[in-house]
């Protein structure tokens, strides 16, 4: 059965809808996907689905002078035109808030069942597109799941099961759908914890102050491992200003990590002895991976994305809810955080 699976969203994401496609790419054989990515994300796809074809798709953000739309669709016309001579048994997506431009993938390639759960972007008030939802739907009569409320885990993961299931017409476990990651080989523990302070948005960061105060209070948990710091390559002279902060505050044993590319930034957290993180895709890197981590949650979208413990060594801090923008760091104190850490890392 040739498949074919829509995912443009960030590498995080894809993560979260890793176990799904493994499934499927055991149930079909891996040589019959066809998986739609975007192209920041098309290294990570083809590393852990190397028979399946990887189509990545070029995405542009938000401009004022000419529609996004219009933009993305221009800059992935060599894909799109790939998608346009594809013929496959099914063709699913994995997102469930889709944007025009998500739409016209998803029906692009020719396809004998169409199955996604139903568009939560239809539930905005301020978004006009139910008339072009409700014409295509007539048109392609795709199979449209309802959205899973919240279960035991994260809605996103829940709703990939349900795609799942009925593309295979069988229920699917819990185990069979939890995001994973497979590296080429076994990488060993060192003693190294690994802290990545940084997301792609400033509000989910976690005060440099406060990761010092509890790495003080984790002193004797931590002993002389090295404190491995890492980011992204734009974020290289944000990292150094967030060491000098920590060494100021006496943690010691610090080692910077240059920028990696991502296959070796899998081994060092797979290599960690704790990974300590905000919630971006270092937390779904570490949960996909089985290795022990502590993540820091702003709360946004809760119970969508996480929390998740594939194996019970992954601590996701979740805020109370309802709580105003930035609040979150207040009550996830550095007290609160050590005291997770040393639920999963005992001395």
């Amino acid at each position: 059965m040739r498949v074919f699976i829509l995912k443009p969203d960030a590498i995080g994401d894809f993560i979260l809808a890793s176990g799904c496609i493994r499934l499927i790419a055991r149930e079909s054989g891996e040589e019959n996907l066809v998986l739609a990515v975007r192209s920041d994300v098309a290294p990570l796809a083809r590393s852990q689905f190397p028979k399946a074809l990887v189509l990545p798709l070029t995405l542009r953000e938000k401009r004022r002078i000419l529609n996004v739309t219009t933009v993305n669709i221009l800059h992935s016309l060599p894909s799109w035109l790939r998608m346009l001579g594809l013929r496959v048994d099914a063709a699913l997506c994995l997102r469930s808030m889709r944007a025009y431009l998500h739409t016209i993938w998803f029906y692009t390639p020719r396809a004998k069942r169409r199955i996604a759960c139903q568009n939560l972007l239809l539930a905005r008030p301020r978004v006009r597109r139910p008339a072009v939802e409700n014409f295509v739907t007539r048109f392609f009569q795709p199979t449209l799941l309802p959205y899973p409320t919240q279960e035991k885990l994260p809605t996103d993961i829940e709703a990939n099961r349900s795609v799942a299931s009925e593309l295979l017409g069988r229920e699917i476990s819990e185990a069979e759908i939890l995001p994973s990651l497979i590296l080429p080989e076994p990488v060993p523990r060192s003693d190294r914890w690994l802290l990545c302070p940084f997301s792609s948005s400033l509000n989910k960061d976690y005060p440099a102050e406060k990761w010092a105060t509890a790495l003080q209070i984790l002193a004797p948990e931590r002993g002389d491992s090295p404190l491995q710091l890492a980011a992204g390559p734009n974020q290289q002279e944000q990292l150094a200003a967030f060491a000098q902060i920590l060494r100021a505050a006496g943690i010691q044993n610090l080692v910077i990590d240059p920028p990696k590319p991502l296959s070796d930034f899998l081994k060092s957290i797979a290599a960690a002895r704790l990974v300590l993180t905000v919630d971006t895709a270092a937390a779904h890197m570490a949960c996909a991976l089985g290795s022990p981590a502590v993540i820091t949650s702003a709360g946004h979208h809760p119970g969508v994305y996480a929390p998740y413990s594939p194996n019970g060594l992954q601590y996701w801090i979740m805020p109370p809810p309802h709580l105003k923008k930035g609040e979150w760091r207040e009550s996830t104190t550095p007290e609160i955080l050590a005291n997770a850490v040393r639920q999963i890392h005992p001395r």
